[in-house]
């Protein structure tokens, strides 16, 4: 399979069309069309990161987080006109896949997150008609204590906890990544513990006012699994060798 095919096959995977974001998903850059041997997943694509896929002789990247944002200026200059450059000069496609990726309910962020913790009775929440935003389910874990250490297992960092909600805990939400935005609709989807990427000021008095726990686990770490899964789907069924080129980051 060449390049376009490839990102063709994710696209609609992902049902890319589906989900409403402030990026492109699908290509972001055009490569040199080759037939592919090897791909370079990750979560973002650093400028590292792209160094270590020629290093891996990758033929294309997929990643999380990508190159263009709608709130960028545009203007292809310093770290971007590199990261850019080493593209065209070696013929690699670029591919990224934001909230689709998210939330996905296969391969999403968000499930994936929620299975690797263990969680039970898994069921959607923050429902638009065409998807689900976040991801509901129930722990073994009965206290805080024990829930957040198992997450800073899973996850190899502790988290920022914020433990003003009941003794006894067993509904858990989630929305991966800079998803703190979504703590309201957590609580009044029942939640007794919010678990997301990144926390804002006013996170602190909504979870001793409301009596739920925030769980702030870092906005790279809980979005390693997403990318990951399509990484082993597209070897599952593409037959492509596929690489999964870390750069931990400590947001």
């Amino acid at each position: 399979m060449n390049q376009s095919e490839i990102i063709k096959q994710c696209n609609e995977l992902l049902k890319i069309e589906n989900v409403k974001d402030y990026c492109p998903n699908g290509l972001q850059i055009e490569g040199d069309n080759r037939q592919v041997r090897k791909v370079a997943i990750g979560v973002s694509i650093s400028l590292e990161f792209i160094e270590k896929a020629v290093k891996a002789d990758a033929d294309l990247i997929i990643t999380h987080h990508g190159l263009i944002w709608d709130k960028d200026k545009h203007i292809i200059r310093g770290p971007l006109k590199q990261k850019i450059h080493l593209l065209l000069n070696q013929g690699i496609a670029a591919a990224a896949y934001h909230l689709p990726l998210d939330f996905h309910p296969e391969l999403g962020n968000n499930m994936q997150l929620a299975i690797k913790i263990g969680l039970k009775d898994l069921r959607p929440f923050a429902q638009t008609p065409k998807y689900a935003e976040g991801v509901m389910g129930t722990t073994s874990l009965k206290t805080i204590d024990a829930f957040t250490q198992h997450v800073e297992k899973v996850l190899k960092r502790p988290p920022l906890t914020l433990p003003y909600g009941p003794e006894n805990i067993k509904h858990v939400a989630i929305v991966t990544g800079g998803a703190q935005g979504y703590f309201l609709e957590a609580i009044e989807a029942g939640a007794d513990c919010f678990l997301t990427g990144e926390i804002s000021e006013q996170n602190f008095a909504m979870s001793r006012e409301y009596g739920v726990h925030f769980v702030s686990a870092g906005h790279y770490a809980t979005e390693t699994f997403g990318i990951q899964a399509l990484g082993r789907h597209l070897e599952e069924h593409s037959q492509l060798n596929v690489d999964y080129i870390d750069i931990p980051n400590p947001i």
